[in-house]
């Protein structure tokens, strides 16, 4: 799997982004104190809602046919979506059992080989908790139902819920403290963690600790995705003071609970790249597209984007949609290069009122996306 994005032939016109942004409420800086983006800089534009009607769309991927598949976590309905606004019911995952809270149906990734396999990976609740599942997907069914992996424990909030594929083959997922902060620092505790399998559920040799963990001290992390590099890059919801953006290391410690964000005891771990005030953040998902880190926060109501630089900082940091759409939860980069966005109104107990949104990109300068753009 590659990491950055292939676009067709756009305007390359910073000023016409940038007015497009401008028109749909995002919070752009003022144009003295912005530099000159790089060529292939994404610079988000026009939005339109895909679909409407969804009920906290968790989950989305994309099938090789470049179509998006997404959850909604507290229905356990798996839905298609394809780029015209055509919606089909897969069906449910079954024995997905929402929280009342922050569990149910959630991360949802495609096979790297899904052309041969046709498997779509779930992490979702259970009555025991959480776990991470597959089912096979043909002629717009969901059927069959394997766990791959158990011994995650639930709670109404912190169950985490990413899943990604990296470049290595590998499935990653990243699990919450289930509200238990003891377990984060505990490595044979699969909580607090990002967990990293096989695709058949078995643990890879070269795992740090002989289990499914690969890193620890995670309060609950969710938004997961590699750069061109292969690095791994994470969101993490902090407590009451920091939210984070980590880049995740094999066997590394992010320090909760002794350390949330920069404040605390925080000597020995990993620091976070970027971490923002819990009132600015509650960062769900993220996505990489050339070397430009998105974003999307519920809290927050906007959506960031932060270019990686050489020394694997976050920097140029910018702003888009700030509350005119609601909570944010999840930003993929389609294979057209474009951003697909759901909202999550799950604060305001009104069922099905959230929509699947169409983020057009423009990428700037004279240079396009280089790379392949692999479904997902």
């Amino acid at each position: 799997m590659s990491f950055t994005r292939r676009h067709p032939s756009r305007t390359s016109s910073v000023l016409v982004a940038a007015a497009t942004a401008l028109a749909l409420g995002a919070a752009l800086p003022a144009a003295d104190a912005a530099p000159a983006p790089e060529p292939g800089t994404p610079e988000p534009g026009k939005v339109t809602a895909l679909t409407s009607g969804a009920d906290v769309p968790w989950g989305l991927a994309f099938l090789p046919d470049g179509s998006g598949v997404y959850t909604e976590r507290n229905t356990a309905n798996v839905y298609r979506l394809t780029k015209s606004g055509q919606r089909t019911l897969l069906g449910k995952v079954p024995q997905s059992q929402a929280t009342g809270g922050e569990g149910g149906l959630m991360g949802l990734e495609v096979s790297p080989t899904f052309a041969t396999d046709h498997y779509l990976y779930f992490l979702h609740t259970s009555t025991e908790g959480n776990r991470i599942a597959r089912m096979k997907l043909e002629n717009d069914r969901l059927s069959g139902y394997t766990v791959l992996l158990r011994g995650m424990a639930k709670n109404r909030y912190h169950n985490g819920g990413r899943l990604r594929f990296g470049p290595d083959g590998k499935l990653y997922a990243g699990m919450g403290d289930a509200q238990n902060t003891s377990l984060a620092q505990d490595r044979t505790s699969l909580n607090g963690k990002i967990l990293r399998i096989n695709p058949d559920g078995s643990i890879p040799a070269d795992n740090p600790f002989g289990n499914a963990v690969w890193s620890i001290g995670h309060r609950n992390p969710q938004g997961l995705d590699f750069d061109s590099q292969g690095r791994l890059w994470q969101a993490e919801f902090g407590n009451n003071v920091m939210d984070e953006v980590n880049l995740v290391h094999k066997g590394g410690n992010y320090g909760w609970p002794n350390c949330e964000g920069t404040n605390g005891s925080c000597a020995g771990y990993i620091a976070p790249k970027k971490t923002w005030p819990v009132s600015a953040g509650s960062p769900s998902g993220l996505t990489v597209v050339n070397d430009h880190v998105f974003v999307a926060t519920t809290r927050g109501q906007r959506l960031y984007r932060m270019r990686i630089d050489a020394g694997s900082n976050l920097v140029d940091e910018r702003t888009y949609f700030s509350g005119t759409y609601g909570r944010l939860r999840t930003p993929e980069v389609d294979r057209d290069g474009d951003i697909w966005l759901t909202t999550s109104a799950d604060r305001d107990t009104t069922p099905g009122n959230d929509r699947v949104l169409l983020v057009d990109v423009v990428y700037s300068g004279t240079a396009r996306p280089t790379g392949t753009a692999a479904p997902r």
